[in-house]
């Protein structure tokens, strides 16, 4: 039987790659964008701009409703609370000297740095706390909590990572939704090869733009490529029932034995599981007689 300790760091490893597969690509322009006036940011704090003179906006008592909160307060606010010392005290544990102390991140690269190494400092922390230390009152070291158990501390800075960590996603949507790109009509035009965008076909069937399909793999956008989840351009086209685009991605040599990190399924096994049978019949016929390509 799975264990509360081990229920606890499979939910926190979940949360935490999704979050992580969010921030990917990240750009500085876009963590301290201000959609609106008013926003809290990191800024400045001596009139400088040494990476140690940078500090969060924020009150003792937020007003109410709460200002817009950018990327880089946000992302500062949840490297804050992984790697703050009471994820280790409140356990009754000590922090090691190795896991500093949270910064504020002045760039997206460092940003994405603080973030991977706040994860590791949290989950080493998660995994070090015994079962009667989840189950017992934290006692003196959480204050006005101490009567909590351990248990309902990790519940809380895991909710804190969740959902700090859809609000990023989200102004990542907002963001694009404000600064369209459309790379494949780049790429039509030649302003994008595959050198640039090795990946780009994958991203065109994650976004269910199969009529660029056939047009970038034409000029020689790679078809087995993967979207940052893993999956081929095959894998989508057959679970979304896109049959002549499957088609065009077998005749550009497609491979279709691969599976996908996620079910660890192949291109028919997501044909089936999305129960496209006319897909499946057609890789039947396929995987049976390879001249059919």
């Amino acid at each position: 039987m799975t264990t509360l300790s081990q229920n606890l760091l499979d939910l926190s490893d979940f949360a935490w790659q999704r979050l992580r597969n969010r921030v990917e690509g990240l750009t500085d322009e876009e963590y301290f964008w201000e959609p609106f006036d008013g926003c809290w940011t990191i800024r400045p704090s001596d009139g400088g701009y040494a990476a140690d003179g940078f500090s969060a906006d924020g009150l003792r008592i937020p007003p109410d409703p709460a200002p817009f909160t950018t990327l880089a307060w946000r992302i500062t606010h949840i490297v804050d609370i992984l790697q703050e010392d009471r994820t280790a005290t409140w356990f009754g544990h000590q922090p090691l000297a190795e896991d500093g102390q949270p910064p504020t991140p002045t760039s997206a690269a460092d940003a994405l740095a603080a973030l991977d190494h706040a994860y590791a400092v949290w989950r080493r922390r998660l995994a070090a706390v015994s079962a009667d230390e989840l189950d017992r009152p934290m006692g003196e070291p959480a204050g006005a909590y101490a009567e909590h158990d351990g248990a309902s501390f990790a519940l809380h800075i895991l909710d804190e990572l969740i959902h700090h960590g859809a609000e990023v996603g989200t102004v990542r949507d907002f963001y694009r939704g404000a600064h369209p790109e459309d790379p494949f009509a780049a790429a039509l035009a030649g302003e994008l090869t595959p050198a640039d965008r090795p990946a780009l076909l994958a991203e065109a069937a994650a976004a269910q733009r199969w009529e660029v399909v056939p047009q970038l793999a034409d000029l020689g956008f790679p078809v087995n490529e993967r979207t940052k989840d893993g999956f081929t351009p095959a894998h989508l086209a057959a679970g979304n029932g896109s049959l002549d685009t499957l088609r065009v991605l077998v005749e550009h040599g497609a491979d279709l034995s691969l599976t996908d990190p996620r079910f660890n399924a192949d291109v028919l096994g997501w044909a089936n599981w999305f129960k496209q049978a006319e897909v499946a019949e057609y890789l039947a016929t396929v995987r049976s007689a390879p001249e059919a390509r």
